[in-house]
């Protein structure tokens, strides 16, 4: 942990003395005489990076560096709040020049340290508080370097490696398995044993299936089970099972394939000529490779052995075990099975086989219900079960198996030596960065839906993409974040319904959870209730807090230092529960979550935590934020979703100029946006914009440039003067070209001139389009000259609309719902774009018209040569269309095609039905 955790404070320690004091602050180092303690600073960190994998590494048989370690991520945390401190100090004397600056000059960065002749005693005083903490961290970490000499760390530099020396061994494995001692694996092993044998066969080389999974999850048992198949026996001509393991060595792999085909040690040491006896030996021969555990994703690596084993017959296969989805990816798998939990009950089979092996009928029945409680936690993973089975195997009373149950499994010796050493190969793969974002989730409470966006705005505030640049955070965010997954460290994971490459929610595994706690146990802290006061001392260190509301008297405040802590989870905390002097205390902190809390207003003193990036509120029961907030210069996320009480923004929002996501989506109270929100111009998520007379002004988001994703505007007022446009026009959505779904919403009694909705062109990338409410005759001409990449299209409750607009002409439009459109009598040819199209809607798959209750006609086509109207349709949906008599003949060539069709309350419809016998759903209900 403390190599995560110490690299990446260091590089952004690093980072800010040697670039930064070169430019804004120069004069303050020059000036006030810190040279010498920067520089020191630099060179003493860089000694202690170069030590610190060898450190980690140590630190698990020696206390004496397990202790020097904490004492240096303690160090690394205080000198994080110091440069913090001094970047906010800079920051906020810069807003206080740019708000006190007359309108006439231009606004621009001036550096804080010139020191002018009309510079404050009290800033002099600050900046001289800065300087003296940066002397004495100067001094503790001369201690900690010398501290660290005792140890005789091996070093490291340009990224040279230690080993394990000896603390994780990697097991080998072999292909033999005692198929009796597996439980729940048959349907797994069903699957992969047709992929071996199924003809599918590709030119280039033997096909590749691969098996990925968490560790422990038993993907070398399922290898195993199908490596010793009978049917697979008499099937290939060779079989070979190679433990790869890491790292990846081409010249000792090829060596054990080699042996395996010979059955003798080759005699060659040349990658070239072992891979041309390889091929020698395979040619013509149908073989079964298993290459069980591998790690790397150097493609460089894997071609060479690759292209040695194309000599094989059709039908050769390759099967490949992984923990990482890009390690297979890479390897050019044909098919990828990820291997799941077993069941509660194959669990408890498992447990059962080796915790009851030697006891009397009589332990067992007193000890089984236990068992089964046990086996819960083990959550279907199969490692867990056995380590689990072998701990309780020969204690012997129920009291012992009790206090097993009561603790936690991270907090078992046994576990940590037996089963965290498999997950903890696939931790100390990943760079330090990713390190930390794993240990850090440790702070969700077990069993937690985790939102991906949310996390990654979690590790942001915690500045772990500080160091990348600001415009690429959530991308790099989401990029740590796949990796991860794709190293199974997340599952259950939840796709977007619009977009099913894109992640939106995970859990972690138990197990999971359990070593992520084992790695952070110095640094993240639940309190749950059941605490004593007593242990106060054990949690001295907490840094990240997860607070569940109790009855308890246990609080932050008497179980640890809240003076240091950079993350407090609260949620439904109770508005008696925050107190000031908590409020006041949290002086380092950086997340805040607050989620379901009863409280109606934050506490004042919330203005005073200047480090505090991170506030979620959603859904709870505030009504209005405190105008200090507006002095949280480094604030990026400000989460108000669901807040149904929550009335007003603070008047000073626009001193917030770091806040990138303002989630203000499901607020139905709040009916006004203060006019400095136009000032927020890093700002990428709103969520739900209010507009009307006597309220926020559509001119406001104007340079609102970043905004991204989902923007829903809702105007509730009139927008109909010369004033209206213009601010329209202001508005600029055709700029904002990272908005991909946008909302328009108009309230029952607003009406919006055509100019009006004329200046709100989107913007090009548009993907969702949703206009709601519109009271006008007809449509905007942007529909569909500015819509070319819209995807999904919603006309809704657009009551006056006499027609619709050429929608044919979209080239990518997929899905489109018509409803609610009382005064549509006619649908012409207009519709699909003609005259001035061979191809009407290209792309649509799904089309739906509901509650159109005039709707009588719609015009056939005439017979135009060439024209093809919507070929790709699958999806045809008509409800309470009460008035509509038939659909034109072009529609109907359509039906012999369509996977769906559903036709609701639609009575004067005529169909031939033998026409659509063969549709695979169909739904009618014309009421007759």
């Amino acid at each position: 942990m403390a190599e995560a955790l110490v690299s990446i404070v260091l590089e952004q320690l690093g980072t800010f003395i040697v670039d930064q004091v070169k430019g804004q602050v120069e004069e303050l180092r020059m000036a006030i005489g810190i040279k010498k303690e920067i520089q020191s600073l630099s060179l003493k960190l860089k000694m202690i990076k170069e030590a610190l994998d060898d450190a980690e590494r140590k630190k698990v048989k020696d206390k004496n560096v397990k202790h020097w370690l904490e004492i240096l991520e303690d160090f690394s945390y205080d000198t994080d709040n110091v440069l913090d401190e001094w970047r906010t100090r800079i920051l906020q004397q810069e807003i206080e020049r740019n708000e006190a600056a007359p309108a006439s000059i231009p606004r621009k960065k001036v550096s804080c340290f010139i020191l002018p002749s009309c510079f404050t005693f009290k800033k002099l005083e600050v900046n001289r508080d800065i300087v003296r903490k940066i002397k004495e961290l100067d001094v503790k970490l001369e201690e900690i370097v010398r501290e660290k000499d005792q140890f005789y760390f091996v070093v490291t530099t340009n990224g040279g490696v230690v080993s394990d020396q000896g603390v994780f061994k990697r097991v080998m494995t072999t292909g033999i398995v005692d198929e009796s001692s597996v439980h729940g694996r048959d349907s797994d092993k069903d699957v992969i044993i047709r992929k071996l044998l199924e003809s599918n066969d590709q030119e280039n080389g033997p096909l590749v299936i691969s098996v990925v999974g968490t560790g422990g999850i038993g993907k070398t048992t399922l290898a195993q089970l199908a490596y010793g198949d009978e049917k697979l026996k008499g099937h290939f001509d060779e079989r070979i099972w190679i433990c790869v393991s890491d790292p990846f060595d081409e010249v000792k792999i090829a060596k054990a394939i080699l042996e395996a085909l010979t059955k003798s040690s080759p005699n060659l040491s040349q990658l070239h000529m072992l891979l041309e006896r390889i091929q020698e030996c395979i040619s013509k021969k149908m073989f079964f490779l298993v290459l069980d555990d591998v790690w790397s994703e150097d493609y460089s690596k894997w071609e060479p052995l690759k292209n040695s084993l194309k000599n094989g017959a059709r039908g050769s296969r390759i099967l490949v075990t992984s923990r990482s989805e890009r390690v297979v990816g890479m390897m050019g798998s044909s098919y990828m099975h990820r291997l799941g939990q077993i069941s509660n009950s194959d669990c408890l089979s498992l447990f059962s086989r080796i915790a009851f092996s030697g006891r009397t009928n009589e332990d067992r029945e007193n000890l089984e219900d236990i068992g089964e409680r046990i086996v819960r936690k083990c959550k279907g993973l199969p490692l867990a079960a056995k380590t689990m089975g072998s701990l309780l195997r020969f204690k012997v009373t129920e009291q012992e198996w009790q206090t097993v149950l009561d603790n936690q499994i991270w907090e078992l010796e046994e576990v940590t030596i037996d089963l965290f050493p498999h997950l903890y190969l696939s931790y100390d793969d990943l760079p330090p960065i990713l390190k930390r974002c794993f240990s850090y989730c440790a702070i969700f409470p077990k069993d937690t839906v985790i939102n991906v966006d949310r996390l990654i705005r979690i590790w942001m505030a915690q500045g772990y993409l500080s160091t990348v640049e600001n415009n690429q955070q959530e991308a790099k965010g989401r990029e740590y974040f796949m990796n991860l997954a794709m190293r199974s460290f997340f599952h259950e994971l939840k796709t977007d319904d619009k977009n099913a490459s894109v992640i939106i929610s995970c859990k972690m595994h138990d197990v999971v959870h359990d070593f992520a706690q084992f790695l952070s146990r110095n640094d993240c802290y639940s309190i749950t209730g059941t605490e004593e006061t007593e242990n106060k001392e054990k949690v001295l260190r907490v840094y990240h807090l997860c607070w569940d509301r109790t009855d308890s008297t246990v609080t932050p405040i008497s179980v640890c230092d809240i003076g240091k802590i950079r993350s407090l989870f609260a949620e439904h905390l109770l508005a008696k529960d925050l107190t000031r002097d908590l409020s006041k205390g949290l002086k380092c902190l950086r997340v805040l979550n607050l989620h379901g809390c009863g409280m109606q207003e934050l506490p004042e003193e919330v203005g005073n935590l200047c480090h505090l990036r991170y506030i979620d509120l959603s859904r709870s029961k505030v009504e209005n934020l405190p105008e200090s907030i507006s002095c949280l210069c480094n604030l990026q996320t400000l989460d108000l979703y669901g807040c149904k009480n929550l009335s007003r923004l603070p008047k000073q929002i626009g001193k917030l100029i770091n806040l990138r996501h303002l989630i203000t989506t499901d607020t139905p109270k709040l009916e006004f946006f203060p006019q400095g929100i136009g000032k927020l111009a890093q700002l990428r998520t709103l969520g739900d914009f209010i507009v009307g007379k006597g309220s926020s002004k559509l001119g406001y988001i104007g340079k609102l440039n970043q905004l991204q994703g989902y923007v829903s505007i809702h105007v509730i007022d009139n927008l109909n003067d010369a004033e209206d446009v213009i601010e329209a026009q202001k508005a600029a959505l055709r700029n904002k070209q990272y908005i991909k779904e946008l909302r328009l919403n108009f309230y029952w009694k607003s009406e919006v001139s055509m100019d009006v909705m004329e200046a709100l062109i989107p913007p090009p990338n548009l993907r969702f389009l949703t206009i709601n409410g519109y009271r006008g005759t007809r449509f905007p001409t942007w529909i569909p000259l500015s819509l070319n990449n819209l995807r999904v299209l919603t006309l809704s409750e657009c009551f006056n609309c006499t027609f619709l607009p050429p929608l044919g002409k979209l080239p990518f439009l997929e899905i489109l719902w018509i409803r609610l459109m009382d005064e549509l009598k006619h649908v012409g040819n207009e519709f699909l774009g003609l005259p001035g199209t061979i191809e009407a809607f290209p792309k649509l798959k799904k089309l739906r018209f509901s509650c159109c209750s005039e709707w009588e006609e719609w015009t056939d086509l005439k017979q135009e040569v060439g024209i093809s109207v919507m070929p790709s349709l699958k999806e045809l949906e008509l409800n309470y269309c009460e008035k509509l008599k038939s659909l034109p003949y072009c529609l109907l060539q359509k039906v012999s095609s369509l996977e769906s069709l559903k036709i609701k309350m639609c009575p004067c419809l005529e169909l031939h039905w033998n026409e659509i016998s063969h549709i695979q759903k169909i739904e009618t209900d014309n009421g007759m």
